[in-house]
């Protein structure tokens, strides 16, 4: 009886590892060939008053030349003037001059983002999120004297800020100290 129960149990694992194998590649083919129902985070309609100003706008920072560590500093930069840096990093793409992407080149966010830099160009790429990238080159990108704000008639598209990204601020509770 153990002969036979040890000649079986090596066919039935093989069996029941194969049937596991099995599971898992086609689990694998059905989610990879799934059509992608991910989320287009689209902008919102925002009443910013009669001007844009820096903390509305939503940045990537990407260095698309060669110095190390611009995107770096210009973000911090940005971010010191109220711009709201999500990203920073170097991009793929190898560009000359400064460039300013967003989903049009007439929008506010990207002419208050080139008001910051002067001798930059503007591209437009239709983005539904209106987050505004600015893609660094290496020639000399003069940052003189940036605008504050930039004139606006109604209401204007800025992204969702998730909720995620907001840091709340807590309120003051009463203390409860007696003195003794």
């Amino acid at each position: 009886m153990r002969q036979v129960i040890r000649v079986i149990k090596t066919p039935v694992t093989l069996i029941i590892l194969l049937a596991m194998l099995g599971y898992g590649a086609m689990w694998g083919y059905q989610h990879v060939t799934m059509p992608d129902n991910r989320r287009v985070d689209t902008c919102v309609l925002t009443d910013v008053g009669e001007n844009l100003t820096p903390d509305r706008v939503t940045v990537r920072v990407l260095n698309g030349g060669e110095t190390g560590g611009l995107a770096k500093i210009t973000a911090l930069f940005l971010r010191g003037h109220g711009f709201r840096v999500i990203y920073y990093n170097n991009s793929d793409e190898r560009v000359p001059n400064t460039v300013v992407v967003g989903n049009s080149v007439d929008d506010p966010e990207v002419k208050l983002m080139l008001g910051f830099f002067t001798g930059s160009t503007a591209k437009g790429d239709g983005r539904a999120d209106h987050v505004v990238d600015v893609i660094l080159g290496d020639k000399d990108t003069h940052i003189e004297a940036p605008v504050a704000s930039v004139p606006v008639t109604g209401p204007v598209c800025l992204p969702a800020i998730a909720s995620s990204t907001v840091t709340p601020i807590p309120s003051p509770t009463p203390s409860n100290t007696k003195k003794k």
